[in-house]
Parts: C-alpha cells; sequence; structure tokens
C-alpha cells in the first residue's frame, strides 16, 4: 500500500510540473531568457528611442551655430502707362543670404551643454531600465526553481509523513477516542498537506510571473538550469561596506544624475544672465537684379553687415525668470545633498543584504546538512524499535525547513550580488552568469 501511495504522489509531482510545461529538450539559462527580452522588451525599446531623441536634440542645438543659408528669386513684370514714357519690363532678383551667430552673451553654449547632459541622462536611464529588467527577470527566473524547489521538498515530506506516520485518513471526529499519538500522526499529516497546497499555489503564481515577464505561454520548470555567480561579477563585489559606499558615491546613477541636474541648473542661470548682455550677429547678402527699379537696367548689390543688441529693458523684463533659476540651482543643489545622502544609505543596505546573504547561505548548507543526518540516524533508530514514529517525523520536518532556507538563501546570495553591483554602476548582463559550467546556487566551488 505504501509503495501505491508512493507512487501516486510521483505522479502528482509530474502532473503539478507538467501541468505548466512544454517540451523542451534544451536547457533554458538565466542569460538565455535574459537575452530573449533585453532587446524585446517595451521597457528597453523606449529607453533606447528616448535616447536616440535626446541625441537629435543635441544636434539641433549645436545647429544653432551653423550658418543660415539661404537663396530667394522674385520674377515678374513691370508694365508702366500714362507716364512720360511708357514701358513693358520683365524684371527678375536673385538672393544669396549667409546670416551667422556669433555671440550671445553664452546663451547658445549653456543650451548645447544642457543638452549634451540631458542625453547622458538618456543613457543612465537606459541603463536603469536594462538592469530593472535584468534584475526582475533573474528574480522570476531563480523564483521559479525557489517555487519548484520548495513543491518538490513538500510534496517529499508529505510522502515521508505519510509513510512514518502509517497514516491515510486525516479526518478525526469528536471523541473518537484516538490515542493521543495517533491524533498528533494525523495532525501532522494534515499539516503536511496543508504545506503542499500552499506550495503548489506559490509554484504556479511563480509559472504565471515567468511566462508574463518572458512572453511565454508555458515553461518546462525542470528546464531551467540553475545559475552559478560568474568570475567577473564576483571580482566586481567591493570587499568591505566602506568601499561599497566609496564606488556608489562615484558610480551611482541616481546621484550622477542630480549632480547633472545642478549643472543644468546652473547652465540655465547663466542662460538668464545671458538676457542682459549683447550679442552679435553677422550677415552677408548678395542680390543680382535685373530691371529691379524698373529702369531697364541690371546690376547686382553686396552687403556685409554686423549687428550688436543690448537689450535694455532685459534689465527688468529678464529679471522675474533670472530669480527663478536662481532657485532652482539652489533646489538642485540641495536635492543633491538628499541624493548623497540616500546613496551611502542603499550602497550600506546593499552590503549588509550581501554579507548577511553570503553568511545565511554557509549556515543554510551547514543545517541542510546536519538535518540530513539526523533524519538519517532517526531513520535508523525506528528501524531498530530505538525510537519512536514522531521522533521520525520532527527530523523529516527539520529536514523539509532546512531545505526550504537553502533554496531561499541561495536566491538571495545571487540577487544580492546583482543588487550591490546596480548600486555601483557595474552590472552588466554578460556577467550575470558563468555559463562555462552548470552547478549550484554555491559559489564556494
Amino acid at each position: 500500500m505504501t509503495l501505491i501511495i508512493s507512487i501516486l504522489k510521483k505522479f502528482l509531482v509530474i502532473t503539478i510540473f507538467a501541468s505548466f510545461t512544454f517540451v523542451n529538450a534544451s536547457a533554458q539559462t538565466l542569460t538565455n531568457m535574459v537575452n530573449q527580452i533585453l532587446d524585446s522588451h517595451e521597457d528597453i525599446v523606449n529607453a533606447k528611442k528616448e535616447l536616440e531623441e535626446a541625441d537629435r536634440d543635441v544636434t539641433d542645438a549645436l545647429l544653432a551655430y551653423a550658418p543660415d543659408l539661404s537663396v530667394k528669386y522674385e520674377a515678374g513684370r513691370n508694365d508702366k502707362y500714362g507716364a512720360a514714357s511708357n514701358s513693358q519690363l520683365d524684371f527678375k532678383t536673385w538672393d544669396w543670404t549667409w546670416k551667422q551667430k556669433i555671440m550671445d552673451s553664452g546663451a547658445t553654449l549653456n543650451g548645447i551643454r544642457n543638452k549634451q547632459l540631458e542625453s547622458e541622462k538618456s543613457e543612465l536611464d537606459f541603463i536603469t531600465a536594462r538592469n530593472d529588467l535584468l534584475i526582475e527577470a533573474a528574480d522570476a527566473y531563480l523564483g521559479l526553481i525557489k517555487a519548484g524547489e520548495k513543491l518538490e521538498a513538500s510534496v517529499a515530506a508529505e510522502e515521508n509523513t505519510r509513510a512514518t506516520s502509517g497514516q491515510e485518513e486525516i479526518r478525526v471526529q469528536v471523541g473518537s477516542g484516538l490515542a493521543s499519538d495517533v491524533l498528533k500522526a494525523k495532525r501532522q499529516l494534515a499539516s503536511a498537506q496543508k504545506t503542499v497546497i500552499t506550495d503548489e499555489k506559490s509554484f504556479k503564481s511563480a509559472v504565471f510571473t515567468f511566462e508574463k515577464l518572458f512572453k511565454i505561454d508555458a515553461v518546462e520548470a525542470s528546464s531551467l538550469v540553475k545559475p552559478r555567480l560568474s568570475p567577473e561579477a564576483l571580482a566586481m563585489v567591493p570587499n568591505s561596506m566602506d568601499a561599497t559606499v566609496e564606488l556608489a558615491l562615484s558610480n551611482n546613477r541616481d546621484l550622477l544624475k542630480s549632480r547633472m541636474d545642478v549643472d543644468i541648473a546652473r547652465n540655465d542661470l547663466n542662460v538668464a544672465l545671458a538676457g542682459f548682455g549683447p550679442s552679435i550677429d553677422g550677415e552677408i547678402k548678395y542680390s543680382d537684379k535685373k530691371d529691379a527699379s524698373h529702369t531697364g537696367g541690371t546690376h547686382h548689390e553686396e552687403q556685409m553687415k554686423v549687428t550688436v543688441e543690448f537689450p535694455i529693458s532685459g534689465f527688468y523684463m529678464e529679471m522675474p525668470g533670472y530669480l527663478n533659476d536662481r532657485s532652482a540651482l539652489d533646489r538642485a543643489i540641495n536635492d543633491l545633498a538628499v541624493k548623497e545622502r540616500d546613496t551611502v544609505k542603499k550602497a550600506k543596505d546593499a552590503w549588509i543584504e550581501y554579507s548577511n546573504a553570503r553568511t545565511m547561505l554557509s549556515y543554510s548548507e551547514n543545517e541542510a546538512t546536519i538535518a540530513q543526518e539526523l533524519l538519517t540516524i532517526a531513520q535508523k533508530e525506528r528501524a531498530a524499535d530505538q525510537t519512536d514514529a514522531a521522533a521520525v517525523l520532527s527530523a523529516e520536518e527539520t529536514l523539509e525547513s532546512s531545505l526550504k532556507d537553502l533554496s531561499d538563501d541561495s536566491m538571495s546570495l545571487i540577487t544580492s550580488v546583482y543588487e550591490i553591483l546596480d548600486v555601483i554602476n557595474l552590472l552588466d548582463p554578460s556577467m550575470i552568469e558563468n555559463t562555462k559550467k552548470e552547478g549550484t546556487f554555491n559559489t564556494s566551488s
């Protein structure tokens, strides 16, 4: 009977996984799955387009110093009657003009610099969108593996609980008169069955998250390969909290953008100041005219001029805008100070998460090994009638809990590495995992 139940439970596990899978002979690695969405995901596509638009804005701003070239042609006929001498003459005029901005007290130069800063910010936004998607993909990928491992551990624990307790039915009527050992066994079996149901729900949710993010209709959970952290990624991880903070203060994208905001506000203030200064423009014009004055003659004209303009009214008309830009600069500086404090905290949190994850994984591996040994001892003692079934059940519950903790801590270590590299702006898709050999979450070998 026990053998039949064991076979049925294994069939149940296969059915659960198969209901959310498709046949795929090749294993799915995290790198492969990430590469599938990094070029096609809507967030990445939009970020790329925003970067392209920002680059075109820079080009547009630079064209302010390009010469303004134009050519104009006019032609027609002039008929004159009732005058001292009547005339019917055709006329035409060609005008070639070159206009050039020479100086505007720095307004255009600061505007160009602002467009360049906006382009740099767009590039940082693109990296942020890419890394956010990368981390989200890793969470979905690792989350499905973890959910599968937990479900597998729960089903195995439920099988062992049923076999060890000798119970098949958990229902009990009030006043049934069952012995306390039997009631405890039924309670443990009921608890194990509830855990299976809960983990089934979590597994299904992880499947749905995976399918939504990677835009697939089904996933074969058993085909997912546990990622091994790449040596490049591990080499980039700082050795201390202070080193993490130092790198974050130099490289963190949000902090870099905040510093750019200060520069942009300062440039805007310079543009406002330029409104009080003179501007200089130049113009060259050549005209070829035939009967332009209705005289029947042909001549050409050449004109060169330099225009210097002093905005006298700017001293009061531009003042409100200047004061607002000066206030905006003060606010940007204050925001930068807040962002620096936020970055320090974010770097410290990331280091603590990584350090704790590394320590917890070491403990979890040891606890799982000990729990397995204790279960083996308890099973041997039970076979020799040296202990009761409750001790075996307790050992099985301990092993199940240890395995689930190991799965959690394993995923936490990998995601903590991604997070700390993202904080110091060193995370790159090429270092997401070591694809040269397969392995477990354990990075020690």
